[in-house]
């Protein structure tokens, strides 16, 4: 019969390999995901990799497999698909497949249809009114007509729209195929290719130092996704000014990894992201700024006219205005830049309040980071809408 690797949800097969063609799904899991017990329908403990499919949900968007790039595989099916496509719409198909409960498919062959066992009643329903029962051998071949054209990894993304789904274990098994001498154990790893991390370029070290540890303690599930210019041996590209002309010689040589840009939401910052935006950018390479908060919409400043509540968007917040400050904390009115027509406005003592968020050794319950969080899903965003263009 030979050896197999793959990919499971649950009890479901969403992709399976024999033998010499072993099935690779690095990127999904992380080193802590190693387990060894039995699989579904098995006593033998062997090792896999496991980790509920929630999780797993952020690592399948920021590889670009979202519910759009879903809607293009089903606008542009595979020509070698082995199952005829059903004369239906990608809304219907999803309106259906947003109800499948994985853990109740029957995932056996039978020669007697099963209403409910592999397809939900509902599916089997809809599908009766396209094609006429007797086309179908048995039942899985009404799931199989749903979900053939479409990535398996997509297959992860779509299951996941049912909340019922989100606690499954996703499974790469590949002990058969090791044991069997088809490959060695050391070739099974996990981890991200180059190609699937995004480089994020800031304005100077500090911006770096805080999304990095951002990324380290509020979303430890994705941290490895997002990479920074080495600072070992000093920051290169300090500076709104050093950060333009960085942008533009990455434009100028094609670099081919996901670049996303991140400017301070100050007068500064948004003044050199309109002057990157005027670039030709490629698919790959995206601009943004520090989200605008309502928050900073009347936040203490002090200016030649004295102390006042002034809105700091797009004027002075620049990162360290996200972390978790006092109730005296202020910003202070300088420079006015022309470009704009307004002031540029500088957190005073941000290097204090730099020290202590880094200084944090994993989450602390008394720590405010809601404003942290949003540039986290700002960036989230950007990157996924990358992946969905390229």
């Amino acid at each position: 019969m030979g050896s197999f690797s793959g990919l499971n949800l649950g009890p479901f097969s969403i992709t399976e390999s024999k033998n010499e063609f072993v099935s690779h799904h690095r990127e999904l899991f992380q080193e802590q995901d190693l387990v060894i017990s039995p699989l579904h329908g098995f006593t033998e403990p062997e090792e896999h990799y496991e980790r509920p499919l929630r999780l797993v949900l952020e690592r399948l968007e920021l590889l670009g497999h979202t519910l759009e790039r879903a809607r293009q595989e089903f606008e542009n099916p595979n020509p070698y698909s082995l199952v005829d496509p059903l004369p239906l719409s990608f809304d219907q198909v999803m309106d259906v497949l947003r109800t499948v409960d994985v853990s109740k498919l029957n995932v056996g062959y039978t020669d007697v249809r099963e209403i409910g066992k592999i397809a939900p009643l509902d599916i089997q329903q809809l599908i009766a009114t396209v094609r006429p029962p007797d086309q179908f051998e048995n039942d899985h071949w009404d799931l199989d007509a749903l979900i053939e054209n479409f990535d398996p990894y997509t297959l992860l993304r779509i299951f996941a729209e049912n909340p019922v789904n989100l606690e499954l274990p996703v499974i790469w098994y590949f002990d058969e195929v090791v044991q069997a001498g088809w490959i060695e154990r050391d070739e099974i790893q996990v981890g991200l290719n180059k190609y699937a991390a995004y480089l994020l370029v800031t304005e100077g070290s500090s911006d770096a130092k805080i999304l990095r540890h951002a990324f380290e303690v509020l979303r430890p599930n994705i941290s490895a996704f997002f990479r920074f210019v080495d600072m070992a041996d000093g920051y290169p590209f300090t500076g709104t000014g050093n950060l333009v002309n960085f942008a533009k010689g990455l434009v100028s040589i094609h670099i081919q990894n996901n670049v996303v840009f991140i400017f301070d939401n100050d007068a500064e910052g948004v003044a050199s992201m309109n002057k990157c935006n005027a670039f030709a950018l490629p698919g790959n390479m995206k601009m943004m700024k520090l989200p605008d908060l309502d928050a900073f919409k009347r936040f203490p400043t002090i200016g030649p006219q004295g102390p006042s509540l002034d809105d700091i968007n797009g004027r002075g917040a620049a990162i360290e205005c996200y972390l978790d400050l006092p109730e005296n904390a202020c910003v202070r009115w300088s420079n006015y830049n022309e470009a704009l027509g307004v002031y540029q406005g500088a957190l005073e003592h941000k290097d204090k309040y730099k020290k202590e968020f880094l200084s944090l050794n994993g989450r602390v319950e008394s720590y405010d980071y809601q404003k942290l969080e949003c540039i986290l899903d700002a960036i989230i965003e950007v990157c996924v809408s990358i992946t969905t263009q390229s």
